[in-house]
C-alpha cells in the first residue's frame, strides 16, 4: 500500500514538473518582452525590404517573403499578444 502511494505521488509530481517544463516553453514562444518584440519588427521590416530588392533586380514577383511579412508576423504578433496579456492576467489573479 505504501509503495503504491509513493508511485502515485511519484507520478503526480512529474506531471506537475511536466506542466511546468511545458508551460515554459510556450513562454519561450510567445511571451513577449523588449528583445522579441524588436526580433518582430527586425524580421518584417527585413523581409519586406528583400521581397522588394527581388522584385526589382529579377522582375517577377516572389511571394514567400510577402507572406512572411504580411500573414506570418502579423498572426505570431497578435497571438504573442494575447498569450502575454493572458498570463500577466492570470499572474495579477494569483
Amino acid at each position: 500500500m505504501a509503495k503504491k502511494r509513493l508511485k502515485l505521488k511519484k507520478q503526480k509530481k512529474l506531471s506537475n514538473e511536466r506542466k511546468i517544463r511545458e508551460e515554459n516553453n510556450w513562454d519561450k514562444i510567445f511571451l513577449l518582452h523588449l528583445k522579441k518584440s524588436l526580433y518582430i519588427i527586425i524580421i518584417w521590416a527585413s523581409s519586406m525590404i528583400i521581397h522588394n530588392l527581388i522584385y526589382r533586380f529579377s522582375g517577377f514577383d516572389e511571394a514567400f517573403f510577402t507572406i512572411i511579412a504580411l500573414y506570418i508576423m502579423p498572426f505570431y504578433l497578435l497571438m504573442s499578444i494575447i498569450y502575454t496579456l493572458l498570463k500577466h492576467k492570470r499572474l495579477d489573479r494569483a
